[in-house]
């Protein structure tokens, strides 16, 4: 069994309503993730790829589910994913191939994974529980 990287990341809405997306360095559109420095929380990790990656500070409301997936190179990843409110300018981290608020019918059309698909929904669910499901 080989060993696991632990990665976070970030579900940030703004006060409008729309989610935050990049498009990482393979084309693919996701949501703002990254592995653990030295010392750090999952929540700080989160909380940091998020800033770096697209410049919108977050504010952490509450875990949602974990991911597990092989990237490219054949490693195991664990991604631990927060959700998240903030807002501001978006400054795209250099090497992402955009980013940007998008509304959550237009993210979902966009996101590249089912797994992020189904973060989207969760996260949805939680900060608006009235409006059912897409």
């Amino acid at each position: 069994m080989s060993q696991r990287v632990l990665g976070a990341g970030g579900v940030l809405f703004n006060p409008q309503g729309q989610v935050l997306l990049i498009r990482d360095r393979q084309g693919f559109w996701c949501f703002p993730k990254g592995h653990l420095e030295p010392g750090e929380s999952l929540e700080q990790a989160a909380l940091r790829e998020v800033e770096e990656e697209t410049g919108v500070r977050g504010v952490i409301k509450q875990p949602l589910s974990t991911t597990r997936y092989r990237n490219n190179k054949g490693i195991c990843r664990e991604i631990h994913w927060f959700l998240m409110e903030g807002k501001g300018q978006v400054c795209m981290e250099k090497g992402l191939h955009g980013a940007g608020f998008f509304d959550v019918l237009e993210a979902r059309r966009l996101l590249a994974f089912p797994e992020d698909v189904r973060l989207l929904e969760e996260a949805r669910a939680i900060l608006f529980p009235d409006e059912g499901r897409l």
